[in-house]
């Protein structure tokens, strides 16, 4: 008789600097998917398909990536499952939280909203210990303009101006629920962006934009055409992939 399956659900935490992303891909890349998929694997004694929350991009890190997959109930042992795939992975990749959950249970299609964060270190001199999480730019920025042009981006509109377009003819419309600058300390300033699905690159692409409004390039009150017009070309270039950060995910009840 087959073995019965349970659904498992598992935060995960991770810098993505050496990964190609994390969905896992044909050719040998070396990715966070894949590498969770290993070990994980490696464990249990038998194959599994993982499943995501957000597929991030080369270079990309992650706090709060949430991953289901399926794993036989005989034996199973959810605490030595994360101790024994934290040991394999560490330091980059680290479990941490596992826990079984329901089989309607989804990490992508469940998730009601994603929460990213960029970081950004505007100083005069680069910090060594924030070279692999923070896009340093020494050009003072206007921290007050780019704040003023995150307000445009609140709501449910068509994000096809800061989004690479998909091969096919997929909606690119998404509901941005809350896009405001914070800052830590005088240099360390924080953009966070949560809605309830990003396209590919929408996070960076808006950064690009929103410094280029803090280097004077753009003014604040472009933003609202910018999102009008549908056309990639009238945003910013995109921030590098380094400063980013899925921070958090959303499920319903939660």
């Amino acid at each position: 008789m087959p073995a019965r399956l349970v659904r498992v659900r598992a935060t995960v935490a991770y810098d993505g600097t050496d990964y190609s992303g994390f969905a896992v891909q044909a050719g040998g890349q070396r990715t966070v998917g894949g590498a969770l998929t290993v070990a994980i694997a490696r464990v249990l004694g038998h194959p599994i398909e993982i499943t995501c929350a957000g597929r991030t991009d080369s270079g990309v890190h992650a706090w709060g990536q949430v991953i289901s997959f399926d794993a036989a109930e005989d034996g199973l042992d959810l605490d030595a499952l994360q101790r024994s795939v934290n040991k394999q992975l560490r330091p980059q990749i680290s479990m941490r939280s596992i826990e079984r959950v329901g089989d309607d249970f989804s990490a992508r299609f469940s998730a009601t909203s994603r929460l990213y964060r960029y970081t950004v270190l505007n100083s005069v001199a680069p910090s060594p210990f924030l070279a692999r999480t923070a896009w340093w730019i020494d050009t003072p920025l206007n921290l007050n303009a780019m704040r003023l042009a995150c307000d445009p981006l609140i709501g449910e509109h068509d994000f096809s101006s800061f989004c690479r377009r998909p091969n096919d003819d997929a909606s690119l419309t998404r509901r941005v629920i809350e896009a405001r600058w914070e800052t830590r300390d005088d240099d360390i300033l924080e953009f966070w962006i949560e809605a309830n699905a990003f396209c590919h690159q929408m996070v960076r692409s808006i950064v690009g934009t929103l410094v280029e409004v803090g280097l004077g390039k753009k003014r604040a009150g472009d933003l609202s055409g910018i999102i009008r017009g549908l056309d990639r070309s009238g945003a910013g270039n995109l921030a590098p992939p380094h400063g980013l950060c899925l921070w958090s995910v959303g499920y319903p009840l939660e």
